[in-house]
């Protein structure tokens, strides 16, 4: 089994083990890495371990810190025994016994090494280098028509209804009110009164009295 060792300064080596035709392995500080690595200077998702032919590639997945091998700092990393590769400050160790090794020499090596400085000077592709081609706008010559000029269609009259419409709600609304409130006044009145030809003194009210019921007449006072 291919042997990952993840070393911090100040802390034991950390080893990993895992089958020769894992594919794909993720590497950094979160927890849902593969292989997590607890140090300030290694990214969340720092770095993935690629199967390829002829063995493992480590590729930078744009960390702040990136990969490096012999203080080189790197895009992608072809990964051989013993190499001197840091994730971040953090030692990054590769290991593979002499029967792996015997099993990947009969695959054919393909060398995927990339600075990382060599990313920016990629030449642009022909098709993003050329200048695109201006769009020439073509006017169709008018025809000489002659048209009749059209009259200009009649404004709406002004509306004015939906206003006087408000105000004489209002106005019939406060008729309304004023009436009731005369005829109350009138039967209030009317009801006091009445209740003083009976004997009743005090102050009265048609509204009280509607509201809490009428008090008793007191007894008359025998001679």
């Amino acid at each position: 089994m291919p042997r990952v060792s993840i070393t911090i300064s100040g802390k034991n080596s950390q080893p990993y083990r895992f089958q020769l035709d894992r594919q794909k392995v993720t590497i950094g500080r979160s927890s849902e890495n593969d292989i997590i690595i607890d140090c300030p200077s290694v990214s969340s998702n720092h770095c993935t371990m690629e199967r390829m032919e002829g063995g493992y590639i480590l590729r930078d997945r744009k960390s702040t810190n990136g990969i490096k091998l012999d203080d080189e700092k790197m895009a992608i990393i072809d990964l051989r025994n013993d190499s001197d590769v840091h994730v971040g400050d953090v030692q990054f160790g590769y290991t593979l016994s002499d029967d792996e090794l015997d099993e990947l020499d009969d695959e054919e090596v393909t060398p995927h090494a990339k600075k990382a400085s060599e990313l920016s000077d990629e030449p642009v592709s022909d098709k993003e280098s050329r200048p695109k081609a201006k769009t020439k706008t073509r006017t169709k010559a008018k025809a000489n028509v002659v048209t009749t000029p059209r009259r200009p269609a009649a404004a709406p009259a002004p509306v004015l209804a939906s206003s006087n419409q408000g105000n004489g709600f209002l106005y019939g609304l406060a008729l309304i009110v004023c009436g009731a409130l005369a005829l109350f006044a009138g039967l209030n009145n009317s009801y006091v009164k009445q209740q003083e030809n009976t004997g009743r003194e005090g102050e009265i009210s048609l509204l009280s009295d509607m509201k809490n019921g009428r008090p008793p007449l007191p007894a008359a006072e025998e001679e």
